[in-house]
């Protein structure tokens, strides 16, 4: 079933409209969103469309593409696994995927450009903990289709490049499932495990397709495809019985749309407005039948992630930020949920450079719920608001989350939506700093 709010005070009424401009201002097509303070859920917003043009309204049951949000629910599979004993963090992955042996690293020239005449061994194996923490040297091809009109350096571009034909095989319809993109036959150039890494293991964060290859090693040691494993330890257990990674018979999908004024995108070169990306109009959605399902979000240039709702989320939420149950269902042990919890990143080794840290800065970290604000976190707007301690993610669509520890009342964030290009953080981080006042006055 869905999570009961207690009645809404007064004091909370204020936040809805500040919540409500995206959608207001035409730029979100709708929203839902929820707090929880202490576990209990104390605000949910629903408004606006999950398809403008047939009226559809966006509600906490409305079925949207999560993108990289599916990273978190994948970290706590992997977490299951440590638990078990099939992994350790330490482990080489060619331990468990031979063809990682002995990884060679892109050398940069002069000119910033990848030099691919010049390979040079890596210094240290790819590990468990690299995977986690997206420093294990690979990094990710470009999606234009996300992207939209943003603009890319050539350097951008060319170290983009690596991954492109990846990229474009699984649009082809070319790769079957994840285990033959991680591990293309022998004869192909383009096995991931066979392209060179552009940094040595645990020197720098390059945010990417490490997610992907823990999605397919959670098949290797279960025995069961990415989706079924899921499906049996974490998703049914805590009753997310919409979340899959397509779309299930029963349920219809949001649209998703982009706010653009660039011709090339369905606009008028004019003026912003929402223009359909995903089903276009009288075609099927993308994600009637997922191509390949990708534990980091996305390897095609549209779509591979999880498809999810806020109802369905926020249990996974609650059940790691309260250590590893939600509502009588256990999928961690609190030892499990506390790592997941912690800062990965710091566990890199004894002197953790700060190339390896989300946005080469020493004041965050990576959990297994994304970005964590440290000590000296940013407070540049945005996504940071310099509090330490709050965890945070997002996916493309401009879902998105936060949870902050605040002094032992802990709030807990969602913002739902369907809208490229990605929201800059400004939503959530809003509504965080909203709900601290409220309660903060409540007291």
């Amino acid at each position: 079933g869905g999570l009961t709010a207690v009645p809404m005070a007064e004091s909370w009424r204020g936040l809805r409209k500040r919540l409500q401009k995206p959608v207001a201002k035409g730029q979100w097509p709708g929203l839902a969103a929820c707090v929880f303070v202490s576990k209990s859920l104390r605000l949910v917003e629903e408004i606006g469309y999950a398809d403008l043009e047939a009226k559809s309204p966006m509600t906490r049951k409305t079925l949207m593409r999560i993108y990289s949000m599916t990273k978190c629910i994948v970290a706590a599979a992997v977490m299951q696994l440590l638990e078990a004993g099939h992994l350790d963090l330490d482990d080489e992955l060619a331990k468990h995927l031979p063809n990682f042996q002995n990884p060679k690293v892109v050398t940069e020239g002069d000119d910033g450009m990848p030099n691919f005449s010049r390979l040079t061994p890596s210094r240290r194996p790819i590990l468990i903990r690299h995977l986690l923490t997206h420093t294990s040297g690979i990094s990710c091809g470009l999606a234009p289709t996300l992207d939209g009109p943003r603009q890319r350096t050539a350097r951008e571009r060319a170290w983009a490049g690596i991954y492109m034909p990846l990229v474009n095989r699984v649009d082809r319809g070319e790769v079957k499932d994840l285990a033959q993109w991680v591990l293309q036959p022998a004869l192909s150039v383009n096995e991931l495990a066979q392209l060179p890494l552009i940094s040595h293991p645990g020197t720098h964060y390059s945010y990417g397709y490490s997610y992907d290859i823990l999605g397919h090693l959670i098949e290797v040691k279960s025995g069961k495809k990415l989706e079924s494993y899921l499906h049996d330890h974490i998703l049914k257990p805590l009753g997310m019985c919409d979340t899959s990674f397509q779309v299930p018979c029963s349920k219809r999908l949001s649209v998703l749309y982009r706010y653009t004024k660039s011709r090339l995108w369905g606009s008028d070169g004019r003026r912003f407005r929402l223009v359909r990306v995903d089903p276009k109009k009288g075609a099927q959605s993308r994600w009637a039948k997922c191509l390949v399902p990708s534990a980091g979000g996305g390897l095609s240039s549209l779509e591979g992630g999880l498809l999810s709702t806020m109802d369905d989320y926020a249990k996974f939420l609650l059940a790691v930020t309260s250590g590893g149950q939600h509502g009588g269902v256990r999928i961690l042990s609190e030892k499990s949920a506390e790592m997941m919890m912690s800062d990965l990143s710091s566990l890199l080794g004894s002197r953790v450079p700060s190339s390896a840290r989300p946005y080469d800065d020493a004041g965050l970290g990576l959990s297994g719920i994304g970005e964590l604000q440290r000590r000296g976190a940013p407070s540049w707007g945005g996504w940071f608001d310099g509090v330490p301690g709050v965890r945070q993610w997002g996916g493309a669509a401009s879902c998105a989350f936060k949870f902050d520890p605040n002094k032992g009342q802990p709030i807990l964030v969602m913002v739902m939506t369907q809208a490229l290009p990605q929201d800059d953080g400004t939503t959530i981080t809003t509504l965080l700093k909203d709900v601290r006042e409220v309660i903060h006055a409540e007291k």
